[in-house]
């Protein structure tokens, strides 16, 4: 059996999958962690056939049920070296964090029934493109506007901001 990290990281990858195959976008996962879990791959039409465009998003995927999740927005101590991976602006493709906030319980992750399969809680956006360094060793406190849900308009408007050479945000 997979441990609770692998279960935890399966479902936000699932998550991430569930809202770009809603908006016509490709998913390749990396089968080994250099600090990127998923790359969102923008597909078109040309002629007879579907092919890749060539604009992509790289997304760290994390989850968690230690969150703060506050009126406006949501706190996450993320480790600093991934933090560092996600501020860096030397990167050929845009990067973003995607946070699952998951309840505590793990039966309480998910419910299924004939009509539904429902993940429970919200999964969470941020860019950290061009942000300062910081004299953390271990952790370092990210605050998410709640506004920024990761769902298929967010998504949307991401790729329309890739598309045009601009930062995720």
């Amino acid at each position: 059996m997979l441990i609770r990290t692998h279960r935890q990281e399966s479902l936000s990858r699932a998550y991430i999958q569930a809202i770009a195959s809603r908006c016509g976008l490709n998913c390749s996962f990396r089968a080994f962690d250099y600090g990127i879990d998923v790359t969102v791959l923008e597909i078109k039409r040309r002629d007879n056939e579907y092919v890749e465009t060539g604009f992509n998003l790289d997304i760290q995927a994390k989850s968690t049920f230690r969150a703060t999740v506050t009126d406006g927005d949501v706190l996450y101590d993320m480790e600093v070296k991934t933090y560092n991976n996600l501020r860096d602006p030397e990167v050929g493709t845009p990067r973003i964090l995607v946070l699952l906030v998951q309840p505590e319980s793990e039966t309480d992750w998910t419910e299924m029934t004939e009509d539904e399969l429902r993940i429970r809680r919200c999964a969470y956006w941020l860019s950290l493109k061009g942000q300062g360094p910081t004299s953390n060793t271990g952790t370092i406190r990210v605050s998410i506007p709640r506004a920024n849900r990761f769902s298929v308009e967010a998504l949307q408007g991401i790729m329309e901001r890739v598309r045009k050479g601009e930062d995720p945000q």
